[in-house]
């Protein structure tokens, strides 16, 4: 959430003596009639294209589309150009490829192939076949070569029988040119496939399921072209249920005002398609309304200048996608890195430069704070303005594309934050979009009355129309799919689902969460869907079948605000660890993915509250306090039930609080190297990288051990259990080291120190203090086993059983050997079960001749 001005951006609204009547149309325009496409804003459109297909992980995936060039179509010829990145290759490399004339029916066979000189098949009912495959060398900077079918080998359709190809490349572009026996556009369905074999592996098989046999080749790469005739251009559609008329300006017609307007449709969108407009070109409408012009930018731009601005006609598909193969991970085993781009690096090609630091870091998901368009260049984003564009100050809509496949291509899943529960409050043109408005509200996108009251300004969306309710819905599936998204995180949902104090629920509201998550689980029931509601509740995460709201999880404010308040806090006294076995047990539905758990956020950072370092030692965040404390609420997050969220710099000790003008000091990644590699020593824990800590992301937990007085905790974290999975963590949240302090341990045997924040690998005024430990049969904290360890002041330790060779029971050190200080050991615990190596709870004379049997290095 952000803090701002409730003030309302209210468009221009331009006096005008005009009138008109639906259909009629103004000074001379032209008659239009409603456009044939469907879909809002302005969408581009062209009856001839050819879709881009890469196969990997045992799957077709879509990577883009292109438009030939159709300028000889009704000579037979036609051209394609497809950047040598499209189709995975380079100079150098030899493709194999056949190439194949069909119908527009998925059951259609090829009706030609070029790589044979005889009919493919005997009718449209029947499969076709393949020859052997052709090849093409990409030698040198550039080059072409030629391939003939010379022989009329049809059984129908003259303009679907291939002549001739040729073959082409440059530095840049895979050339590919047919020529065909007849006008291309004389059938109205003629389709071509080409099968590309540019490496090694593949699949039989093609995406739009052709009944066509490769003759066992196995290809890769599938271009799907359809050219059915050639109509283009562009199609307009927006909602204005108030309108008398509707003018379309822009480059593609010189911004003339009544030159082109939009047809009246029955559901009060007016809509009309312009075949001279095209991407890149700028645009608005003018809504007129009782006689008043209000001009507007459309209330569905996918791309604006800038937030009072143009919408820009922008081309979905110009974009080739390079990751084809990206699998999200598991949500338990999943750790988000919260960003804000502005702040981060600047921008999405600044910010993809970084992402190699956060591969490196460890983090598998980023969850970008907004990027729709907000007014000026500078902020949080929680004022965003229009809600389908993204901001211009960030970069294009390409570039956020760029983003995503370059952190999909690093293993990273990329969400991003939406906002529901209000819009604006300023530079907003669905304010009052059409004209009409109640009580000098916000118009047809809005509540007009009391409900439209929020803490940001009263611009609560109606979640009661239809048509507002379909234009959230829209969206979200427009990020989600537009841009290969990973999830979201939908704010403030608490302002959506209730009234301004929480007192007043809106059924609307919730029905309409219950909606949008229904509508993403039916496209993609993998998406991890979050929402900030800061209230606690467990129907958040329900699932609408149970009558919940359907997210699949939710911040968590009840672990946040206690946890900091817990490592913040300057007296050790005041540290309960109560607090934090009741944060650390908490989980929601008794589901561990319900909940995101963090120590700093935007929120938690900002908002008359600092980073964590800042608030343990004001002026002085680096100092070892700070560096102990803060950390140690890291591990918390890093090894608790949940799914862990670091905030941008919170791993290199970023002091302050956060600013939307205040970009992150990158030297600290050096100032505090050792700070960040502990970070991403936990990440690597929490995601089992080393294969010896699987259970921090299991469903169990049990703290064993609570000593308030002394203020140690520990827990122990298990998946399945067994070598590798088990996992004992232990915190001292006091400025008193503890020296052969014992502790219950579920399993018997060598507990191996997997992490020790105390290590002078993080820090030169740490000491390293802590070491492997035994279990010996002594039964502890309710569990049938337990050791002695050393554990610094503020600090944390994780132990876990490795697969090793079986451990020297006299090794009390775990120094891998059995030596004099093990037998010390032994002596000076003499009458205790501190030292107990035999099992029978009593270090005694049997415990020192087993240790001297063992004396040496251990096996």
């Amino acid at each position: 959430m952000f803090s701002s001005t409730t003030s309302i951006a209210f468009a221009i609204a331009v006096s005008c003596s005009h009138s008109y009547a639906v259909g009629t149309t103004p000074r001379g325009g032209e008659r239009s009639v409603p456009s044939e496409h469907a879909g809002h804003g302005a969408i581009p459109f062209s009856n001839s294209g050819c879709q881009v297909w890469d196969f990997t992980q045992e799957s077709w995936m879509e990577a883009g589309t292109i438009f030939p060039d159709i300028e000889n179509a009704s000579t037979g010829t036609v051209k394609w150009t497809f950047p040598l990145s499209s189709v995975g290759i380079s100079a150098g490399d030899t493709i194999r490829f056949d190439i194949v004339s069909s119908g527009d029916q998925p059951t259609n066979p090829g009706v030609d192939h070029l790589s044979r000189s005889d009919q493919a098949t005997d009718g449209w009912g029947m499969p076709s076949a393949s020859g052997e495959f052709l090849e093409y060398v990409l030698s040198g900077g550039s080059g072409s070569q030629a391939y003939t079918d010379t022989v009329g080998d049809v059984f129908d359709y003259p303009s679907l029988d291939i002549r001739w190809v040729i073959v082409g490349h440059d530095a840049q572009n895979l050339y590919i040119t047919v020529n065909l026996g007849d006008d291309v556009f004389l059938t109205g369905f003629a389709n071509f496939l080409f099968f590309l074999d540019t490496k090694e592996g593949g699949t039989t098989t093609n995406p739009w399921g052709r009944p066509i046999d490769l003759g066992g080749e196995e290809v890769d790469v599938f271009l799907g072209s359809y050219l059915l005739d050639a109509e283009k251009g562009v199609s307009f559609r927006t909602w204005a249920p108030n309108a008398s008329a509707v003018a379309l300006l822009g480059d593609f017609n010189d911004w003339s005002m009544w030159s082109t307007m939009l047809s009246a449709e029955s559901d009060g969108n007016w809509s009309r398609a312009i075949p001279t407009a095209s991407a890149g070109d700028a645009y608005r409408y003018v809504i007129i309304n009782s006689g008043v012009q209000y001009s507007r930018l459309d209330a569905r731009s996918y791309q604006v200048t800038e937030s009072t601005g143009n919408s820009i006609v922008h081309d979905p598909k110009g974009y080739f996608w390079q990751t084809t193969d990206f699998v999200r991970p598991d949500w338990n085993k999943t750790v988000i890195y919260e960003m804000h781009v502005g702040t981060f690096a600047g921008g999405f090609s600044q910010a993809i430069t970084k992402l190699d630091y956060l591969r490196d870091l460890g983090v598998n998901a980023i969850e970008l704070m907004p990027i729709w368009e907000f007014a000026g260049d500078s902020s949080w984003g929680y004022n965003g303005s229009h809600p389908f564009a993204l901001e211009s100050s960030y970069g294009s809509p390409d570039e956020l594309k760029h983003f995503v496949d370059e952190a999909h291509a690093r293993g990273m899943a990329v969400l991003i934050d939406v906002l529901y529960n209000h819009w604006g409050p300023s530079d907003m043109s669905v304010w009052q979009y059409d004209g009409w408005s109640e009580n000098s509200l916000g118009g047809i996108y809005f509540y007009n009355d009391w409900r439209a009251t929020t803490p940001w300004g009263d611009t609560r969306p109606d979640y009661g129309r239809e048509e507002v309710r379909a234009y959230i819905r829209d969206n979200v599936l427009y990020w989600l799919k537009e841009y290969r998204l990973d999830g979201l995180r939908v704010d403030g949902t608490k302002w959506i689902r209730a009234t301004d104090d929480g007192g007043t629920e809106l059924p609307d509201g919730w029905s309409l969460l219950q909606w949008i998550n229904n509508e993403v689980d039916a496209f993609d029931s993998n998406q991890l869907i979050i929402c900030e509601d800061l209230a606690g509740n467990d129907w958040m995460t329900k699932t609408t079948g149970k009558g919940g709201a359907g997210f699949d999880s939710q911040w968590d404010v009840y672990w946040t605000h206690p946890i900091r308040d817990v490592i913040v806090t300057q007296n050790d006294s005041d540290r309960s660890m109560w607090t934090v076995r009741d944060s650390v047990m908490s989980v929601y539905n008794g589901d561990q993915t319900d909940r995101v758990i963090y120590t700093e956020s935007h929120d938690e950072v900002a908002n008359g509250r600092s980073r964590v370092p800042e608030e343990i030692a004001p002026g002085d965040a680096g100092n070892w306090f700070a560096r102990k404390r803060s950390t140690l609420g890291a591990a918390l997050v890093l090894t608790s039930a949940g799914i862990p969220m670091l905030f941008q710099g919170q791993e290199f000790l970023e002091d302050g609080y956060f600013h939307d003008d205040d970009p992150l000091d990158w030297t600290k990644t050096s100032t505090y190297s050792g700070i960040l590699k502990l970070y991403s020593d936990l990440v690597a824990l929490r995601l089992n990288k080393e294969g010896n800590s699987s259970g921090l992301a299991g469903g169990s937990t049990n703290v064993h051990h609570l000593n308030d007085n002394g203020k140690l905790i520990a827990y122990h974290r298990w998946e399945t259990g067994g070598v590798g999975d088990d996992v004992v963590v232990v915190m001292n949240f006091s400025i008193t080291e503890k020296q052969t302090y014992r502790i219950g341990l579920p399993y018997g045997g060598q507990w191996y120190m997997i992490f020790n924040s105390d290590s002078t690998a993080y820090a030169d005024d740490y000491d390293g203090i802590g070491s492997d430990v035994f279990a010996s049969s002594f039964p502890y904290d309710e569990l049938p086993y337990s050791g002695l360890i050393d554990i610094a002041p503020y600090s944390v330790q994780i132990f876990s059983q490795l697969d090793t060779l079986e451990p020297c029971l006299g090794d009390l050190t775990g120094n891998g050997i059995v030596n004099v200080s093990d037998l010390l050991m032994i002596i000076a615990a003499w009458g205790t079960p501190n030292a107990d190596i035999t099992g029978d709870n009593m270090t005694d004379v049997a415990d020192l001749l087993l240790a001297i049997g063992e004396f040496g290095p251990c096996p």
